[in-house]
């Protein structure tokens, strides 16, 4: 039971990767530098499996394969507010700024804030982060990205939450 299902999870995965990395026939060999520096604002919904709004602003920086992401994202729902700042490496598997996928892994830094009616000492916390994501140009010539950041483990000063936190957000390039 357990190898099928395996060979069932297994098999599209490696499929799905073969396609997504697999090199381009339309190339002619030529290697084209892609280097890049943008700040970006950007909204989703998150930290999951809370589904709050989530806003951010950040600044991202690309040379070729490598990128460095650093950034500010806040959500709230008035009784609890969440500030957390990150940065992160990001790789691109295809550097083109017309579309590439890239994967990232950092640290966030952060705390959660209750609001003046509650006498509580404020939760801060840390934890690895981890990103994926496609940022590509849209028909105005615009620069976007959708990603997902997970964060996990998270480590704070009244617990260690061993739930992945995601927050899945799409930022506007500028």
């Amino acid at each position: 039971m357990l190898r099928t299902y395996t060979k069932m999870v297994v098999f599209p995965l490696a499929i799905s990767f073969g396609v997504l990395f697999a090199d381009d026939p339309s190339a002619n060999g030529r290697k084209q530098d892609v280097t890049n520096s943008v700040n970006y604002f950007s909204i989703g919904v998150g930290p999951l499996p809370i589904p709050l709004p989530n806003f951010g602003f950040g600044h991202r920086i690309q040379n070729n394969h490598h990128g460095m992401d650093l950034s500010l994202k806040g959500s709230t729902i008035v009784y609890y507010s969440e500030v957390k700042g990150s940065i992160l490496y990001d790789y691109y598997f295809k550097p083109d700024l017309n579309s590439q996928l890239y994967v990232g892994a950092g640290l966030g830094a952060g705390g959660l804030l209750k609001n003046k009616h509650t006498y509580d000492k404020p939760n801060v916390f840390i934890s690895p982060e981890f990103v994926i994501g496609k940022q590509y140009r849209n028909e105005a010539k615009d620069l976007r990205f959708i990603q997902a950041e997970i964060s996990w483990p998270t480590f704070s000063n009244h617990c260690t939450l061993y739930m992945p936190l995601v927050v899945f957000s799409y930022g506007f390039c500028f």
